[in-house]
């Protein structure tokens, strides 16, 4: 299945744009079921993202309290460090919406990583009903860094192989540090999964991801099995796919 491209003129229209996207996809999620999962995004692009949807006319007419927030990935620091992404979503967005704490399903990231990522696919298995199966989050949004790596999912690393566990540490080498991660099964099993992706630096990378000439970056391997697959873009990087 092709994924569905949709090119904003601009970074500040791609984030009013995707506002508008997401929160269409929670409503339509809460009617026909009771919650909707959303899994966030570090990174610039999905901050500005967040604060936008905390903003009133989004805070207005989307039902937070029915709404549960998971994290896709995230540095091994405490949860008040600058570095976290938890933090930022918090000062960004969750601090700002009325929702309920157990709402707000974050990973405890400040534990050494191999326990932070047991107990965090811990939590995930409660919250879906113990089930062995898979989870399917309505909404996984993600970005694509400049070495193609998407959530903690980074070139070279053993991560990219694991087909069991829903969620893993990971050491990435090349900043000497160990990151807490969902996994390829995890992602490519969500219903609405989002590549939400900004700048000339990134154009390149998602032309050659789309043109299937890009198989050594992690990104590519986000390919949902019955969920959509959505990259939202701004012009910048829609410039370099015009000729797919």
């Amino acid at each position: 299945m092709k994924p569905d491209i949709k090119i904003s003129p601009d970074k500040n229209k791609l984030i009013q744009e995707s506002a508008a996207y997401i929160t269409g996809l929670i409503q339509d999620s809460l009617k026909v079921k009771d919650k909707c999962t959303f899994v966030l995004a570090g990174g610039s692009t999905p901050k500005d993202l967040y604060e936008t949807l905390a903003s009133e006319k989004y805070r207005a007419v989307i039902d937070w309290s029915k709404v549960h927030v998971f994290w896709g990935d995230e540095r091994c620091v405490p949860s008040d460090h600058l570095d976290s992404n938890y933090r930022m979503a918090k000062e960004a967005l969750i601090d700002h919406i009325d929702i309920s704490p157990e709402n707000v399903i974050r990973i405890p990231a400040e534990k050494e990583p191999a326990e932070a990522a047991r107990e965090y696919e811990e939590t995930i298995k409660r919250f879906f009903g113990g089930t062995s199966q898979f989870p399917v989050f309505d909404i996984i949004l993600l970005g694509i860094g400049e070495d193609g790596h998407t959530a903690s999912l980074f070139p070279g690393t053993d991560a990219l192989e694991e087909k069991k566990r829903w969620v893993t540490e990971v050491y990435v080498p090349k900043l000497d540090t160990y990151r807490v991660t969902l996994t390829f099964p995890v992602i490519n099993n969500g219903m609405n999964v989002i590549f939400l992706v900004a700048g000339l630096s990134k154009a390149e990378i998602v032309r050659n991801i789309l043109n299937k000439e890009g198989l050594n970056y992690p990104a590519a391997y986000v390919e949902p099995v019955n969920g959509k697959l959505v990259y939202l873009i701004d012009e910048a990087v829609g410039a370099g796919i015009k000729k797919l």
